[in-house]
């Protein structure tokens, strides 16, 4: 969250965000993640602030034991250089994290991963 890509908002937007399964988004083999975000926005979505994922792991305290699902956001560059998108997780033990994991534009995602969004408003 160091990083410039990562800067703070100037103001305060409520977003509506849904959340799918990639098959769910039509696809039938295992996409890459630039299909995913082409697809979000083809059906009209946008892909996130990178704010959301923040703001998801503190608002989401509820998030059921063993849950995990990415948010559809531009990539941040981590500290290696390595395309990075946040994240959320909570462990079978109910411990929460917010964590970043390499998401290179053609890097595939299985059908049963799950992202979050921007909904068109």
């Amino acid at each position: 969250m160091s990083q410039p890509a990562f800067a703070s908002l100037t103001e305060s937007r409520t977003l509506k965000l849904a959340r799918v399964k990639v098959r769910d988004l039509g696809f039938t083999k295992t996409p890459t993640t630039d299909q995913i975000w082409a697809r979000i926005r083809e059906l009209g979505g946008e892909l996130c602030p990178p704010q959301v994922g923040p703001q998801l792991r503190k608002d989401f305290t509820d998030q059921p034991k063993g849950d995990i699902f990415w948010i559809a956001m531009k990539q941040i560059a981590d500290s290696d250089g390595s395309p990075d998108v946040f994240y959320l997780k909570s462990n079978n033990d109910g411990e929460r994290w917010l964590l970043g994991r390499y998401a290179s534009p053609a890097r595939q995602w299985a059908l049963g991963s799950e992202f979050v969004f921007v909904l068109a408003q």
